[in-house]
């Protein structure tokens, strides 16, 4: 269809394409559901359930999105304003703000022609599509039993299992090839990723001949395709979880509720907006297998109201109006943290990822700080991933760690590696919060009502910490310093008719 695109490129209509969708037809989508409850003694006190069933996705609408704009049927340009410093238009209207290319001696594509050509390279940035691309799906299963202890008292335990299967994950398909990298390295002392791109084509000068990955010199610059990210479907995720539940009913308008979830879940990657989206070895895909960014290892939560009986015993109509109808709620929450990833920021891979995946190596045992003490020291000679710029005339740096940065070394990872620090391996800060509220309800005449509520949540001001910055290079690497919404009380008035 477009003769000057780069080898190997195909767009709908080239032969070799399975038809202009670019994707083979899914057609064995079979979702069978199964499930059976089962009352053991004949009394309803104690029940056996259990389910099965097959659930399908939708393809996430950004995957169209992804192929806007891309050659040759649309350009793309990407301005950064901070390269603008400095930069004065030498008569009016050309200015950085309005006219952003000429100011910086760029060319200007738009309006937009198209003509079917390409430029130099042809495709500096692409999303290609997977020919065996298949809709994502989960297989969920549960079996449990709920028992009545007593006429007021539930109890449930239940195991709850989902197996992801076919999930969609991104990957790099002409990533530079590491061992023309080390060829680059023997032949020129240094490496030029961009030309160890399979269908990077490139050449000392335009119209010069396409050298091979191996005998890109440094100065070489790709004329074909460069960064190149398909949609796979090799996604995985596996989650077991084990989940008890206990209502109790007590008198007088009291209630309580306990449940607990203690659970582990694996997966590849954990969605399009995390660092990780993107395979870190395209190589090697099971490389990131892992806690996923989501895993919650334990989980309690124990909520009650009261009925507050202010209007007990009390006869007089207006006064039992003012003092009836309050009632008391809460809600405690504990968790264990979400895992994260450490990133060295280096490109010790030569992959040229952006954002870099590459992981500093592991050094020291873990150990973990008190982020509420701020007063934390570490030296920047012996804690390279942070910014040696951080510390002050002696390298030192002070702040709230939530891990000792000693332990991971983000300079000295070996070129062509993605250091030895796992996926998820550490566990950021856990949640331990109190959500409280009361409710005052007024008959006002026969079928109307008046609602008043006031909610305190985080209601003791408690902090509640985000994940630590991950990023080797900055400053406050290791450092909390972002946290959850404070105390938020609101009030509301509803009224019923």
């Amino acid at each position: 269809m477009f003769p000057g695109a780069p080898p190997d490129i195909l767009y709908p209509g080239d032969p070799g394409t399975p038809n202009r969708a670019l994707v083979y037809p899914d057609k064995n989508n079979f979702a069978p559901r199964l499930g059976f409850a089962w009352d053991m003694f004949g009394n309803s006190k104690l029940v056996m359930r259990g389910g099965f069933g097959v659930f399908y996705d939708i393809e996430d609408g950004a995957l169209n999105l992804q192929f806007g704009g891309q050659p040759p049927f649309g350009a793309v340009a990407n301005t950064t304003p901070n390269t603008y410093a400095g930069v004065v238009g030498d008569t009016p209207g050309t200015g950085p703000v309005a006219d952003p290319f000429t100011a910086m001696s760029l060319t200007n594509p738009f309006p937009f022609t198209f003509t079917g050509t390409f430029g130099v390279p042809a495709i500096s940035f692409a999303y290609t599509t997977f020919p065996h691309f298949r809709t994502p799906y989960s297989e969920n299963f549960n079996y449990g039993f709920q028992w009545q202890a007593t006429p007021n008292t539930m109890v449930e335990a239940v195991y709850v299992g989902s197996l992801g299967r076919k999930l969609i994950s991104s990957g790099e398909t002409n990533f530079p090839v590491p061992s023309v990298m080390q060829q680059q390295l023997a032949n020129f002392g240094s490496t030029n990723p961009e030309c160890a791109r399979p269908l990077a084509a490139c050449v000392d000068f335009i119209g010069g001949p396409v050298l091979s990955g191996p005998d890109s010199d440094p100065s070489a610059f790709p004329t074909g395709a460069q960064q190149l990210l398909t949609n796979f479907s090799n996604g995985l995720s596996d989650s077991h979880e084990f989940q008890m539940t206990v209502d109790k009913r007590f008198s007088k308008g009291f209630a309580l509720r306990a449940a607990y979830t203690l659970s582990k879940t694996i997966d590849l990657t954990s969605g399009f907006r995390a660092r990780s989206s993107e395979y870190t070895d395209p190589l090697d895909f099971r490389l990131d297998r892992a806690l996923a960014d989501f895993d919650t290892p334990q989980r309690l939560v124990i909520s009650g109201f009261w009925e507050l009986p202010f209007d007990h015993g009390v006869e007089n109509g207006i006064l039992k109006k003012i003092l009836g109808g309050w009632q008391f709620n809460a809600i405690a929450s504990y968790q264990k943290g979400n895992p994260f990833t450490l990133f060295s920021n280096n490109n010790s891979s030569q992959q040229d990822q952006n954002p870099d995946l590459s992981r500093p190596n592991v050094i020291g045992p873990i150990q973990y700080g008190n982020p509420r003490n701020n007063q934390q020291v570490f030296n920047t000679g012996n804690a390279n991933c942070i910014s040696p710029d951080a510390g002050d005339i002696n390298g030192n740096v002070t702040g709230a760690f939530w891990f000792n940065p000693t332990a991971y070394d983000c300079v000295n990872v070996p070129l062509f590696s993605f250091g030895d620090a796992p996926r998820n391996f550490l566990r950021g800060p856990g949640i331990n919060n109190y959500d409280l509220s009361i409710v005052k309800k007024t008959k006002v005449f026969e079928s109307k009502s008046v609602e008043f509520r006031a909610e305190f949540f985080n209601a003791f001001n408690h902090v509640q910490f985000f994940n630590p910055n991950t990023t080797g290079g900055s400053g406050t690497f290791g450092q909390i310093t972002t946290d959850r919404n404070p105390r938020l009380i609101q009030f509301g008035l509803k009224f019923y008719f």
